[in-house]
């Protein structure tokens, strides 16, 4: 996992990837009842904010901050979160998206692409990361997701563009023209 590690850093993707990992691991963390309560909002310097439902359901969380802090550290391999704060907001519905088997055509086209790779584990590596986005694509389209019209990425939201494409002044996008 290292190799994956140099290559988000060397395109300066460490620290959203740490940002991004963080949040999703809360939900891990949580366990089902208290994500219906919780939505892990944001992660800078140290600090996990989450929103919750109510004033009583901070309260109640923050007994347990330091076991959390301590869960999610252990989970994510190393000491990133410091503190977690519980603070009183919206918390948006959950979509539930169901787990898709990848295709039996993904498999072999996985295979296709890596097979020039020297290294063999290095080739299962990226076969498995295929797999694994095909198979979140798959997921999320039939949780009612859509292709993005330009760039192809699935995505919840309205219109044909995804809020990459739409914010992008080279695609046209709503800044750019």
């Amino acid at each position: 996992m290292n190799w994956v590690r140099e290559v988000l850093q060397r395109y300066n993707l460490g620290k959203e990837f740490d940002h991004y990992r963080v949040l999703s691991l809360w939900a891990a963390v949580a366990g089902e009842q208290i994500n219906r309560l919780t939505e892990a909002r944001d992660f800078r310097a140290g600090r996990l904010t989450i929103s919750v439902s109510s004033p009583s359901v901070a309260q109640e969380l923050s007994l347990l901050r330091r076991r959390y802090i301590a869960r999610i550290n252990e989970l994510a391999g190393e000491e990133v979160v410091k503190e977690i704060r519980f603070v009183p907001g919206k918390i948006t519905a959950s979509r539930r998206i169901p787990r898709v088997s990848p295709a039996a055509s993904h498999r072999a086209e996985a295979q296709a692409l890596f097979d020039g790779l020297p290294d063999r584990e290095l080739q299962r590596s990226f076969e498995h990361l295929y797999l694994t986005l095909r198979q979140r694509e798959a997921s999320l389209l039939a949780a009612g997701g859509k292709r993005c019209s330009r760039c192809g990425v699935v995505f919840f939201g309205k219109g044909d563009l995804c809020p990459g494409c739409r914010f992008d002044p080279v695609a046209g996008g709503e800044d750019g023209g």
